[in-house]
C-alpha cells in the first residue's frame, strides 16, 4: 500500500506528507534514497518545497556523514560527522550564517549541487554557495536522501557521479 501520496510523473517525484504517519514514524517524514559508492564526487538535483517545515539532504554510510538541513532561521545549518554518527559522536556545524531557510525557497525549484574533494566541498543551493572544509566530507558515502517534514516536496534531476 502506499502510505504517502505520492506520484512519479515527467520524471519528477512528488509527495505529501501525512501528519498521522509523521507521528507514527518517530517524527520523520517522506524520504527518497538512492545507494551510491564514493569518497569525492559530484551530488545534483533539483527540489521544489511546498509548505515543508524542513528539507533534509544527507550523504550517509555507517551512519550520517553529511547533511543540509533547512528549517527555520535557528536549526538551519549544513554539518558533518567526524566518525560514525551517534549519540555519543554529535554533528559539527560547517556552515550557518547565509544558509537558506524553509521558507526562503518555499515554492521554488532550486538547483543543488555539491562537489566534494578530499575534505573540501563547493556547494550551490539555490543562490547560496559556500567552500566547505570539513574532515565529514573526506569521510565514504553510500547512500544519497533526501526527506521533508509537513507540506510537499518535488524531486528531480538527481545525479551522484563519483569523481573519476
Amino acid at each position: 500500500s502506499d502510505v504517502y501520496k505520492r506520484q512519479f510523473k515527467n520524471n519528477i517525484a512528488t509527495c505529501v506528507s501525512d501528519p498521522k504517519l509523521y507521528k507514527e514514524f518517530k517524527n520523520h517524514g517522506p524520504i527518497l534514497r538512492w545507494p551510491c559508492a564514493f569518497t569525492d564526487g559530484t551530488v545534483e538535483l533539483e527540489f521544489q518545497p511546498k509548505g515543508c517545515q524542513r528539507i533534509v539532504i544527507t550523504l550517509n554510510e555507517d551512519g550520517h556523514v553529511f547533511r543540509i538541513s533547512l528549517n527555520d532561521k535557528d536549526r538551519t545549518r549544513i554539518f558533518g560527522w567526524i566518525g560514525r554518527s551517534s549519540k555519543e559522536n554529535k554533528a559539527k556545524t560547517i556552515a550557518k550564517d547565509g544558509v537558506p531557510t524553509a521558507a526562503d525557497i518555499d515554492g521554488k525549484w532550486v538547483k543543488v549541487k555539491l562537489v566534494i574533494k578530499g575534505e573540501r566541498g563547493e556547494l550551490r543551493l539555490g543562490d547560496y554557495s559556500a567552500k566547505l572544509n570539513h574532515p565529514s566530507l573526506a569521510r565514504k558515502k553510500g547512500e544519497f536522501t533526501i526527506s521533508f517534514a509537513s507540506g510537499a516536496c518535488s524531486v528531480r534531476k538527481v545525479n551522484v557521479v563519483p569523481a573519476k
